[in-house]
């Protein structure tokens, strides 16, 4: 039976390379007429050449050879540079969907896979979803041909024997159908712990330097063994079934050629078949019982291979970010949260919180796991509320154009995330339509220029992986640069100078402070000194919904900690 989210990846991907598919079927059946004829020329060859002393047939059948030779040899060539084309072409059309797909779902719905597994799922899976229909599928359709074709020309030269011959096809079967279900099962257990191998490498290599300072080298080895052990088990489960399989496949395929030997034999031996017929047999023998030892390869491959489509699916199925239809002008980018709600993975975070905020600088502050930075990420739309709304300007902001939201708001996080490029590029994508005189601009606003005019490559410096070759000051200076150049009406700032040093955030404050008059800046902040006298606070209490509206001397008089 075809599953479903096989059905669905071959019509959304391959259907349209169908008629490449059809070239190369055509194809694989020249490369086959070589196997087809080749034997029959033999059997002439003994029979009426060496046998009946047809002298003159000799030159025909040493051309008819080496023309089969020249055509199979040459299909071969086109039928594997157009295979590995297809390959490249749907691995090329697949990814890209799926990491669009990923690119554009909602952040809480990425956020439950990890970062390894969705790297094998557009990557590794992908790479064995394509495998069936280009490869397997192809392969089946000329194992058939190769199985129907020696069939017929066996029964036409003696139909007992041929019988005899393919009385074990049976055994191919069974051991196809035990065999293909138990490697479908232990391919689906690897798959996932191939997944969390890669995902725990990617999180392991992101933070040896926090392993290397609490010394915890052995523990972190000890971690990936006990990784690498269940990898292990796995797979030398499907390497033993796998071999098990190969071996009853031999096995099997030795029992014809027993059976020929025995029967085909004693007939040459009571003059009822010829030699040539007899070696024709051989060879056919070979030809027919080959192709139902792949297919039973073929089968198991499929088998292996359709956990692979239901991890692809599982991405296609992912929930799509939800986009209004309507722009929005920012005039007096006032925010409004009313009887908001939000929970995450089953835990509360908030419940009917109300705030409004302002143009001009607003503080949230309160406990940690309070919610601050989540009120940032609903207002930017990053997460979605379940309950209640969220207005900018008196428009629900689920009712607004996802790019049109975009560009009225810019956020700054905690972790800057700065990309492996230069810095130049990591400016810019604040603006990917700036100048390198506005880049330069803002990069002199943000007091980063005169740092970045003092290395080898200046603008065109790379930051490394995660900006690893800055440091947290310079690395956050580079965010709000292209927050700057980006020139939203509404900021969001992150405990933005929470781990930076006394220059950088000192230089940060003065250009927040330089924006207050313009546009609406939200910061999450433990600092009160960095927290203006006039500014908009509101306190988030640990319980969710807790929330009250203070200035500055509230906060001391309460001891609200920060």
């Amino acid at each position: 039976m075809i599953k479903k989210s096989f059905k669905f990846f071959f019509n959304e991907y391959v259907r349209q390379h169908v008629l490449t598919l059809i070239i190369v079927l055509v194809l694989g059946l020249f490369s086959l007429l070589f196997s087809f004829i080749s034997p029959l020329l033999i059997k002439s060859l003994i029979d009426d050449v060496f046998v009946g002393k047809q002298v003159n047939l000799f030159v025909y059948i040493i051309i008819g050879i080496i023309g089969m030779y020249f055509i199979s040899s040459i299909s071969n060539y086109f039928k594997g540079f157009i295979t590995g084309k297809l390959q490249l072409t749907l691995l090329k059309e697949v990814s890209e969907s799926i990491f669009g797909i990923v690119q554009f779902a909602p952040v809480k719905s990425t956020q439950e896979l990890k970062v390894g597994d969705l790297i094998t799922r557009i990557m590794g899976n992908t790479q064995i979803a394509i495998n069936v229909p280009v490869s397997i599928i192809p392969q089946l359709f000329m194992s058939v041909v190769g199985i129907i074709v020696p069939f017929f020309i066996m029964m036409s030269l003696n139909f007992q024997l041929a019988l005899i011959v393919m009385s074990p096809v049976i055994l191919f079967v069974l051991a196809s159908s035990i065999f293909g279900k138990r490697m479908q099962d232990i391919q689906k257990i690897f798959l996932e712990n191939n997944a969390s191998v890669y995902s725990f490498l990617k999180e392991n290599l992101s933070i040896i330097p926090l392993i290397k300072v609490f010394g915890l080298e052995s523990w972190s080895q000890n971690r990936f063994k006990d990784q690498m052990d269940d990898y292990f088990t796995t797979s030398i489960s499907y390497t033993k079934v796998s071999s098990l399989n190969s071996s009853l496949s031999s096995l099997i395929l030795g029992i014809p050629v027993v059976l020929l030997i025995i029967f085909g034999g004693y007939n040459v031996l009571e003059g009822t078949i010829s030699i040539g017929t007899f070696t024709a047999f051989i060879s056919y023998t070979s030809i027919f019982f080959s192709p139902i030892s792949q297919l039973s390869s073929l089968w198991t491959s499929y088998k292996s291979a359709s956990p692979a489509f239901d991890r692809i699916n599982e991405i296609f199925n992912m929930e799509t970010g939800k986009s209004g239809n309507k722009e929005i002008e920012i005039k007096n980018g006032n925010i409004e949260m009313e009887d908001v709600g939000f929970s995450y993975d089953n835990r509360c975070i908030l419940k009917g919180f109300n705030a409004v905020f302002g143009k001009g600088l607003n503080y949230i502050v309160g406990d940690n796991g309070a919610g601050k930075s989540t009120i940032l990420k609903l207002i930017c739309s990053l997460y979605t509320v379940d309950e209640g709304t969220i207005k900018i300007d008196g428009h629900d902001i689920t009712e607004i154009k996802k790019e049109s939201l975009n560009r009225a708001i810019s956020m700054i996080f905690a972790d800057p995330y700065l990309f492996d490029g230069s810095i130049y590029e990591n400016i810019r994508i604040g603006n990917l339509e700036a100048s390198k005189e506005d880049i330069i601009r803002v990069a002199k606003l943000v007091k980063i220029h005169d740092f970045v005019e003092k290395t080898p490559e200046k603008y065109n410096t790379n930051v490394g992986e995660g900006g690893l070759m800055l440091s947290s000051g310079e690395k956050q200076k580079i965010a709000l640069a292209r927050a700057v150049l980006k020139d939203s009406p509404i900021i969001l700032l992150d405990e933005v100078t929470k781990s930076i040093d006394t220059d950088s955030r000192k230089a940060i404050n003065e250009v927040i402070n330089g924006l207050k008059n313009e546009k609406t800046v939200i910061i999450v902040t433990h600092d009160a000194s960095e927290i203006d006298n006039d500014g908009n606070i509101v306190y988030l209490g640990h319980e969710n919904g807790i929330s009250e509206v203070l200035n500055l001397q509230d906060l001391h008089e309460h001891k609200i900690p920060l």
